[in-house]
């Protein structure tokens, strides 16, 4: 059965999208049948995934959400890596739930369903973490990972989604997972070495590897691609890739498994996704 991640953060632009998206492609490469969920209502994931899904008549996680009768709107992205678009209509489902009972399980109902077809389901949460559909992504979710810029304010509002986090258990008898803070946009400045050094002061869960400040992160979602499609070699793209191994316990890689190795895998599936929507 797959595990479900959320990716969530109470601030806006600290790289939610962006480590969904390469993430979930990393996951990819590693031989993870992989499925991207975009709840966000500026549906960047999606457009960058398949500009096409983002049209009018599309079923996205809107219609799925409201009606579960219909097929789970479910496209694929690579044979492998498949992705349920978001509307620019979701925040509508905060006030269409309000009045529902179990409103903060209609996720997890929708997506238990798929569990048994992949690996791995990633969610690309909207900033903010009270929202009745971000505490659907939160409840729908075995683990939760929480980037957080290496930045004063990023920092000072790093608990907000631990508080749902542990509202949800206690309210659902759960036992969801704080997987980890990732620190990401990570640069060996006095504020960069400062920000890591105050996570192992307090002792949080945080993941080993940050994510470096990398321009190629902002230039690759136009090419509606990955980081692994479009600049492998990148220092973003390798720490993705080790992101991927640490959640999958691969202490080790493989000397073959090089940005050159990775980088025709993931070109020779983009290629095959473009021939497909010509």
């Amino acid at each position: 059965m797959a595990k479900i991640i959320a990716i969530i953060n109470d601030k806006g632009g600290v790289s939610k999208t962006t480590t969904t998206m390469n993430l979930g492609t990393a996951l990819y490469l590693l031989g993870y049948k992989v499925l991207l969920v975009d709840s966000d209502k500026q549906c960047n994931l999606t457009i960058t995934l398949d500009k096409t899904s983002y049209k009018v008549g599309v079923q996205t996680l809107y219609n799925w959400m409201k009606d579960d009768s219909i097929e789970p709107p479910v496209y694929e992205r690579y044979e492998g890596l498949d992705y349920i678009p978001s509307s620019v209509r979701i925040d509508e489902l905060n006030t269409w739930l309000a009045d529902k009972v179990y409103r903060e399980n209609y996720l997890s109902m929708r997506l238990n369903a798929l569990r048994d077809e992949y690996d791995f389901i990633l969610i690309d949460c909207a900033p903010g973490c009270s929202s009745i559909i971000n505490k659907n992504a939160i409840a729908a979710s075995d683990g939760v990972i929480i980037p957080v810029r290496t930045d004063l304010y990023s920092v000072q509002g790093k608990d907000a989604v631990i508080n749902i986090i542990d509202e949800i258990n206690k309210m659902m008898g759960k036992h969801i997972e704080m997987m980890g803070y990732l620190l990401t946009q990570y640069e060996r400045t006095r504020m960069g070495k400062e920000v890591r050094q105050f996570f192992t002061d307090q002792d949080k869960p945080v993941f080993p590897i940050p994510i470096r400040k990398c321009a190629k992160c902002n230039e690759a979602p136009k090419e509606q691609m990955s980081l692994f499609e479009f600049a492998a070699d990148c220092t973003a793209a390798d720490d993705y890739m080790r992101l991927a191994e640490t959640i999958t316990d691969k202490t080790t890689r493989p000397k073959k498994w090089t940005p050159a190795a990775w980088a025709k895998k993931a070109n020779d599936a983009y290629d095959k996704f473009l021939n497909e929507q010509e």
